[in-house]
């Protein structure tokens, strides 16, 4: 595959800054990613976002056993990708105004794969934690610092309300770090793969306690209880606290997981 200058030089187009556009051109990653979409559970559609000028497209094509739809915003990268791939399906737009729910319905079970422009990092991924029913997994590749923020450890700089919704939702496995050298242009920063595995803890609101644990990081400036109790006013979260021997001064960052499920029991009292 041509180098992307060349082929956007061809195309009268450029890397647009606001639609975070850089384009892979490693071929060690485009098989590491290709390769990670396509391994375990055999899904019956594979959607890739994004996939601008076809590095991971043209791979993704040879290695998928079943249907692959692409998601692109930019028309004139989707003009190209329909004229290099006649017979594949592309959904021009935004994809956050798509009918996703709709589409994995009618697709089954779909694998997703995305080098995400980082303005839709969170936004997508939260998109995806709703179709998560549909999904058999994920290889998203997000920029470094948001990809920390989903693997982090309670005790970690990055740890946060993210990390635990993320991992109550997900299994996540760490792919790399992609250096900027990895995409014309070049980022500023350094961008990481992760791979998404779909996990459903048994006996488990998830809908509450997620709600309980944006609750608490609200405002991380002010104490968790005070957090709690604006969004939860008729808990006596004071005593929930108390039951876990936590104290009223203990901070949202400083509990795991075990820790906000418990807390989160208090809801439904």
């Amino acid at each position: 595959m041509a180098h992307p200058k060349e082929l956007l030089a061809k195309l009268d187009a450029n890397a647009r800054k606001s639609l975070s556009q850089n384009f892979l051109t490693s071929p060690h990653w485009a098989e590491t990613l290709t390769s990670a979409v396509t391994e375990g559970e055999t899904p019956q559609a594979i959607w890739e976002i994004g996939p601008g000028l076809g590095a991971l497209t043209q791979l993704l094509l040879k290695k998928a056993k079943a249907p692959v739809t692409l998601f692109e915003y930019d028309k004139k990268l989707s003009a190209f990708l329909r004229e290099q791939y006649p017979s594949i399906h592309l959904i021009e737009g935004d994809v956050l105004k798509a009918p996703l729910q709709e589409l994995a319905q009618k697709a089954g079970k779909i694998a997703v794969l995305s080098n995400l422009p980082y303005h839709l990092s969170s936004p997508v991924f939260f998109r995806l934690v709703d179709l998560k029913a549909h999904i058999t997994r994920v290889v998203l590749t997000f920029q470094k610092e948001f990809a920390e923020r989903l693997i982090a450890k309670v005790g970690q700089e990055s740890y946060g309300a993210l990390s635990i919704i993320a991992q109550l939702h997900f299994k996540i496995t760490n792919l790399g770090i992609l250096p900027s050298g990895a995409f014309y242009p070049p980022p500023s920063i350094a961008s990481q793969a992760v791979i998404l595995e779909p996990q459903n803890p048994k006996n488990l609101d998830l809908n509450t306690l997620c709600k309980v644990i944006k609750a608490g990081f609200l405002h991380p400036r002010k104490k968790m209880v005070s957090n709690l109790k604006h969004v939860f006013p008729e808990v006596d979260w004071a005593k929930a606290m108390e039951v876990q021997d936590l104290s009223s001064n203990t901070r949202a960052e400083e509990l795991n997981e075990s820790q906000w499920i418990l807390l989160s029991q208090a809801v439904k009292l």
